[in-house]
């Protein structure tokens, strides 16, 4: 059953079930894709923020989306600068991960647009920078 053997990994210890799911969520299409990023993220969960900031910079894509959405998943606004930087990430899926712990942390929308190119994540990093630092006075 494919959803016991994604809830057996998501939830044992260890970090060679984070591998295996990561490695799932890359192979895998459709529902299954979605079903493994899901189990995937809900794991990183349970990471520390060290971890998460370590992940946020991974080798693995799917490792920096996921460390991304537990990131806002968590509703920790400490890793606020953390999401800032993957915003500029080279995968495109990070980058919308990034945004969308931005958002779902902060309430707005300081881009980038769907689809950026690098200029226009380099654009909103330093728009989310400056909000960032505005904020904090």
């Amino acid at each position: 059953d494919w959803g016991k053997l994604l809830a057996e990994a998501r939830d044992a210890k260890g970090p060679t079930h984070t591998r295996a799911l990561a490695v799932t969520a890359r192979h895998a299409d459709g529902d299954r894709k979605a079903a493994a990023r899901e189990a995937l993220a809900e794991r990183l969960c349970r990471m520390t923020p060290a971890t998460l900031r370590a992940m946020l910079t991974a080798d693995d894509a799917e490792l920096r989306r996921a460390a991304a959405l537990a990131c806002a998943m968590k509703d920790d606004k400490d890793h606020i600068p953390d999401l800032i930087a993957a915003l500029t990430d080279a995968d495109d899926a990070v980058t919308r991960a990034a945004k969308a712990g931005l958002k779902s942390l902060t309430g707005k929308d300081l881009g980038p647009v769907a689809v950026p190119t690098a200029e226009q994540k380099s654009a909103a990093a330093a728009a989310w920078k400056d909000w960032l630092a505005k904020e904090k006075k």
